[in-house]
This record gives structure tokens, sequence and C-alpha cells, in this order.
């Protein structure tokens, strides 16, 4: 008739799509699940890097596409499963349009929205990403970010822009701010990847420095009440000014920068150890209840050193692989702040 209509069916792709002859008309698509590959963070950079101008293939117009209207059953990327996802477009002067890309699962909800406009070297995408979930862990794994983070619920939000099409998103030519409000979660064994971006693999420089010796304390992680703050990313460069993360046994602010090209930090870490029971908190990260009772135990024995722990501003420096973590401050001992008096009532106001 006026349309073509295909049948597609794989492990990668299945559905319906149809596509009218009419120009300017909505192709729409209804797939039972779509899985899509998720390259190397840095695939899309080193791509644009090394490509010789005459084995670049030729730049699609996004003003040309026509509007879609794609619904999907489930929505994989990479090993991370999105859920159900819909997705809108529409054509600009410019470019195209995401009115909407909305996956969702009961643990978990990803909307965007963005802008696709001009093409070869003046391409530009822009996106705003909003990401909430039960489960960040288990979400930046399927995402190929694993070894980080252990739970942990909340909202992400990046607003960012990069140069070319959306398919040549990477970090290192990223310019945005990426907003973070998790709770509930475990900073782990760091590897490469997000981690390093934000400055936690230089946590786990830390626990060992905090006056008294908490390697064994510390060797399942770091377990955390919340974990928020704003990263801004441009120039290849990840900077933050506060990067709070506070659980109950410190809490740690990071202010500084992770060079995302030399993978390199330049940052400043404050931690002030929670006196109270930190032990006992760090005693059950490291082996549940058996944990938790010498954690107690000690707790009682250095009752003492604790109370006379310090606050501590740490520099971190060097490459990824082998941070350089020195004391650069001590401060007064952590002590609770008593309550103030209340003001004598002022006879003037009755």
């Amino acid at each position: 008739g006026q349309a073509l209509q295909l049948r597609l069916q794989g492990d990668a792709i299945a559905g319906n799509v149809r596509i009218p002859d009419a120009a300017g008309a909505t192709v729409a698509g209804s797939f039972d699940h779509v899985s899509w590959p998720m390259p190397p963070p840095d695939a899309g950079a080193k791509a644009m890097a090394s490509a010789r101008p005459e084995d670049k293939p030729a730049a699609t117009d996004p003003a040309g596409v026509p509007p879609l209207s794609f619904d999907i059953g489930r929505l994989q990327v990479g090993a991370a499963v999105l859920g159900a996802a819909r997705l809108r477009t529409r054509p600009v002067p410019a470019g195209m349009r995401i009115t909407e890309l909305h996956a969702e699962t009961p643990r978990q909800r990803v909307d965007i929205a963005g802008d696709w406009l001009g093409q070869g070297e003046a391409a530009r995408t822009r996106l705003h990403a909003s990401t909430e979930s039960d489960d960040f862990g288990a979400l930046f794994s399927g995402l190929g970010y694993g070894g980080q983070l252990d739970q942990g619920e909340g909202k992400l939000v990046l607003d960012a822009a990069w140069p070319g099409a959306p398919a040549d998103f990477s970090p290192l030519t990223l310019d945005g701010t990426l907003s973070l409000d998790v709770r509930d979660g475990q900073l782990v064994e760091i590897e490469p990847g997000a981690g390093r971006v934000l400055g936690l693999l230089s946590i786990a420089q830390l626990p060992r420095r905090l006056t008294l010796d908490f390697r064994d304390f510390f060797d399942k992680g770091f377990a955390f009440d919340t974990l928020a703050g704003e990263v801004r990313i441009g120039d290849a460069k990840a900077s933050t000014q506060g990067l709070v993360i506070a659980g109950p046994a410190a809490e740690i602010a990071i202010r500084g920068t992770a060079d995302l090209r030399a993978q390199a930090f330049d940052q400043t870490i404050e931690v002030v150890p929670r006196t109270g029971n930190l032990l006992t908190a760090v005693g059950a990260i490291a082996g549940g209840p058996v944990g938790a009772a010498i954690g107690a135990a000690a707790n009682v024995v250095l009752r003492k050193p604790l109370g006379e722990m310090a606050a501590r501003t740490y520099k971190v420096t060097g490459p990824w692989k082998e941070p350089k973590v020195d004391v650069i401050d001590r401060g007064p001992p952590v002590q609770p702040q008593p309550p103030q008096p209340a003001p004598p009532p002022d006879p003037a106001q009755g």
C-alpha cells in the first residue's frame, strides 16, 4: 500500500517497523526486544580521533530523519536490562529533537530528552538524562562500570553535550554536569571506570591512615548512608568542589580534579571520623555478626584513642593505578558540640 512494513527477528532485535512512503510521516516500530551493545567508555572519542577522513562514513543529517515512534517490550543496553521503553522524536530546523526516551523496570526508571543538531564537523548532541534506581550497583555493573559500588538507591542527573551524533558519546569529549544523590550503598574494591572519575579509588587508600590501622576492617568496602554532590566534566577532566560521602565510619568530602585523558588525580579529601561507634560499624562491614562482635569489643578497648581521633585532610595525586596519598593537615580532635543555652527573654517583647 502506502508504506513498507518490515518484520525483524533475531537475538538483538525482534519486532515490526512501518515506513510510510509520504515524506515527513512518522516511522513507527513495535518491538518485543532490543539489545544494544555497550561500547567501551572511550570508544567514541578514539574512533573519531583515529579515523582518516576518507574512512569516515557519510555524515547523517539529523534534520532528514523522519519522526520516530518506537515501543519496546524489553530494552537491554550492554548487560543492563532497562525494561519496557518508548522513543519519540521529531524534526527541528537544524536537526532532531528527542522528545522522550523512557525506560522503566520495577526497580529503576530512566528518562532522556535532548537534541541532535548539525552534521559533519558541526554535529552536536545535547541531552538531559535522569535515572532513579533501587540498586545502582547492579545498574553500573550491567553498563560496564562494575567493581565500584554495591547496592545504593537514589537519583543521578546528567546534563551534557558532546560533538558528533548520540552514538559518538565519550567521557573524553563530554561537557556538562553529573549530579548524584545516592543512599545506603557500599564502595567496594575500585576498578577502572566511574569510580576513578569521581575520585573514589583514592578512598581505598585512606583507612590505614585514620590514626589507627583499620585496613582489616575496610577490606570489604566502605558503607555509606549518603553519597551526594555534583561533578563538572569538561576538557577531558572531571572536577568537584563538594562530593560528600557520609557513612557510619566517617564523613568524606572530595574536592579537585580527575584527568580522564592522563588518568591522574589532583584532589583534596577531608575525612571526619565518626568516633561514637566507628569500630562497631566497620566490624559489621567486615564480617556480619562475627565482625560486629569483634568491632564492639575493639570499640570498648580503644574507646579513649577513638575519642581522640582527629579530622584529617589528604592530598591525592598521581596516576589512577598508583595514586600518592599524603596527609597535609590534621584537625583538632572531633568532639560533640554541647547544646547552646537559649537566650533570656527580652522584656521589651512582652
